[in-house]
């Protein structure tokens, strides 16, 4: 089994040299050239958001992608549904290779990571609102002692708001590439986005900090 760890390991390292290499030609409209046209895009897409969340990949580069290829109401179906199994994915493997509660241990950032794991979901959301890469977040977040059920509920809440805007900025550029569409809603869509961000990143941060202050009193093991 050890060998069989390091095998997968080695291959993610290599994964993301590759990525990292190749990352001025990942972008959305060549992401649209390579699988629009083909009859199993979708899957295709799925299948390229669990690479990007393994390889570290930007998860801005396929939310646009998604709205080119699918426009808004596909593209955010396909987005979200990616970027979930993909946040899955990443979560399992980092598990899987024995880093469960690593981050517990550690004497610096134990009693913050004993936090997150006591605000469950609501600490899992705010994360994904906060300008942490994707594939760093499912890193982190995987080497606690954090529950599944507050992993996925809290992955979705948090990364909700930008991906719809992500897609609909794809979607608005590809109706104006095709001389149908203007940028505003576009626009207002991504500006919307983030001022929800900020919204339930703050709101979030508040009801931990209080009951962070709560807790203060007592001490932990």
């Amino acid at each position: 089994m050890k060998g069989v760890r390091l095998i997968a390991l080695l291959a993610v390292a290599a994964g993301i040299a590759l990525a990292a290499a190749w990352r001025g030609i990942l972008d959305p409209i060549a992401i649209r050239d390579a699988i629009a046209a083909h009859p199993l895009a979708p899957l295709l897409f799925i299948g390229l958001q669990i690479a990007a969340s393994l390889l570290f990949v930007p998860r801005t580069v396929l939310g646009i992608a998604a709205g080119l290829v699918f426009g808004f109401f596909w593209g955010a179906v396909w987005a979200l549904t990616g970027a979930m199994i993909g946040a899955a994915a990443g979560f399992a493997l980092v598990r899987w290779f024995g880093a469960t509660g690593l981050l517990d241990a550690s004497p610096g950032i134990g009693r913050l990571v004993a936090r997150c794991e006591e605000g469950g979901w609501r600490a899992v959301a705010i994360l994904r609102l906060t300008p942490v890469p994707h594939s760093l977040a499912n890193t982190l977040l995987a080497m606690t002692n954090l529950k599944w059920r507050d992993y996925l509920l809290g992955s979705f809440t948090g990364m909700l708001p930008m991906t719809l805007a992500q897609v609909e900025v794809g979607a608005a550029g590809g109706a104006v590439l095709d001389g149908s569409g203007p940028w505003l809603p576009a626009s207002l869509l991504l500006a919307a986005g983030l001022f929800a961000t900020v919204l339930l990143q703050r709101a979030g941060a508040r009801k931990d900090f209080g009951r962070g202050s709560q807790s203060d009193q007592e001490p932990l093991d």
